[in-house]
C-alpha cells in the first residue's frame, strides 16, 4: 500500500499517466503549446533554475560558438524541458497517417534504398530533441529496425510494445542493452547485433553515450573530453554495413523534423575518426539549435565537470534528471 501511494503522488505519475493522456486530446499543436508553457512555468517557479540555465549556456558558449545575448536563448531552453520530458506520448495514436504527418522527413529514401539492397543499415541516433519521436517514428513505419539501447521507460505504449516484442527474428526484447550485462551476455548480444546486421536488418543505436570501459572511443562534445560508446564503429566494420546519422527534433505545432543522413560506410582503422566526425555533426546541430539540446545541457552525464551533486535530489527540476528512475544511476 505504501508503494502505491508513493507511485501515486510522484509527479511522474501524474505526468505520464494522467497529465499527458489528457493533453493528447488537445490536439498537436494546442498540446505543444501546453507543454512549451509548462517548461516555461517550471522555470519560474523552481528555485535556481533559470541561473542553472543561464549558467549552463554560458560555460557553452565558446564551444558551440552561440550568436546572440544568452537571455535571449535561455527562455527557449526552459520552454523544450516539458516537451522533452514528453517523449513520445502524444504520438499514442492508433492512426499511423495521422501520426506520419505530423513528421518532416528528410533522407528517407536514401534509407530505403540501402534497407531494400538487404546489406544491413546502421543508424546512429542521439539525445538530441525528440529523439524517442524519431525512435517511434522508425518503428511506426514497419521497417526491419532493432534498437540496440537501454530499453527506455515512460514512452508511449506503442513504443513499449515494440521494445517489449519477443517475435520474429532477433526479437527486440533480446536486443536491450544493459550496463550491468555479464561479459558472456555482452559477447552474445554483439554476436546478435551482427548476425542481424548481416540478415540485412537496420539497427539503431546511440552515438552520444558517455562510457567507460571496453567498447569505447575518445571524443570531444560541448568542450569536454570524454570516451563514448563506439559499438557501432566496430559493427560498421564488421559487417560493412552503411551508416545513417539519425537526428530528430521538435517544429512548432507539434511537429518534428527527422533527418536521416547518409553517410556511407566506415572502414578498419577509420573507427576513432567516425567517432569525432559523428559528435563533430550532433555539436553543429546542437549549436544551430540549442534549445533542443536538453539532455546534453542539462544531465550530469554530459557535464561531468558541473555534476549534479551540488543540487540535492530533492531540489532538482524535472528535467535536470532522466524520465526513468531506472536509468538514472547509469550513463546510456
Amino acid at each position: 500500500m505504501n508503494q502505491l501511494l508513493r507511485r501515486v503522488f510522484c509527479w511522474k505519475f501524474a505526468f505520464y499517466e494522467l497529465f499527458l493522456p489528457l493533453l493528447r486530446t488537445l490536439g498537436p499543436s494546442r498540446s505543444d503549446a501546453v507543454l512549451r508553457r509548462l517548461g516555461q512555468i517550471w522555470t519560474l517557479v523552481w528555485p535556481g533554475r533559470r541561473t542553472r540555465l543561464r549558467n549552463t549556456l554560458m560555460r557553452v558558449r565558446d564551444a558551440l560558438d552561440l550568436d546572440g545575448p544568452i537571455e535571449d536563448l535561455w527562455p527557449d531552453l526552459a520552454a523544450n524541458t516539458a516537451r522533452f520530458l514528453a517523449r513520445d506520448y502524444t504520438l499514442d495514436s492508433c492512426w499511423d497517417a495521422r501520426v506520419f504527418e505530423r513528421f518532416e522527413v528528410l533522407g528517407y529514401e536514401h534509407l530505403e534504398r540501402a534497407i531494400a539492397a538487404g546489406v544491413g543499415v546502421i543508424l546512429v541516433g542521439s539525445h538530441l530533441g525528440a529523439y524517442i519521436a524519431g525512435l517511434h517514428w522508425l518503428f511506426r513505419k514497419r521497417l526491419p529496425v532493432r534498437a540496440l539501447v537501454q530499453r527506455p521507460w515512460h514512452v508511449s505504449r506503442k513504443l513499449s510494445r515494440c521494445f517489449d516484442s519477443a517475435q520474429g527474428p532477433y526479437a527486440q526484447s533480446e536486443m536491450s542493452l544493459r550496463r550491468d550485462l555479464p561479459p558472456a551476455d555482452a559477447i552474445e548480444l554483439l554476436i546478435r547485433a551482427r548476425a542481424a546486421l548481416r540478415d540485412g536488418l537496420a539497427l539503431y543505436l546511440c552515438g552520444d553515450i558517455p562510457w567507460q570501459g571496453p567498447n569505447t572511443r575518445p571524443g570531444r562534445l560541448l568542450g569536454q573530453a570524454q570516451r563514448f560508446l563506439a559499438i557501432w564503429t566496430e559493427l560498421a566494420v564488421l559487417t560493412r554495413a552503411p551508416v545513417f546519422y539519425v537526428f530528430c527534433i521538435h517544429l512548432p505545432g507539434g511537429r518534428f523534423r527527422l533527418e536521416l543522413e547518409a553517410v556511407g560506410r566506415v572502414h578498419a582503422g577509420e573507427e576513432s575518426e567516425a567517432v569525432a566526425d559523428y559528435l563533430k555533426q550532433l555539436e553543429a546541430r546542437i549549436a544551430t539549435e540549442p534549445a533542443q539540446a536538453v539532455a546534453h545541457l542539462l544531465w550530469p552525464c554530459f557535464n561531468h565537470s558541473v555534476a549534479d551533486h551540488s543540487v540535492p535530489r530533492a531540489e532538482r527540476a524535472p528535467g535536470m534528471t532522466r524520465p526513468s528512475r531506472r536509468n538514472a544511476a547509469s550513463t546510456r
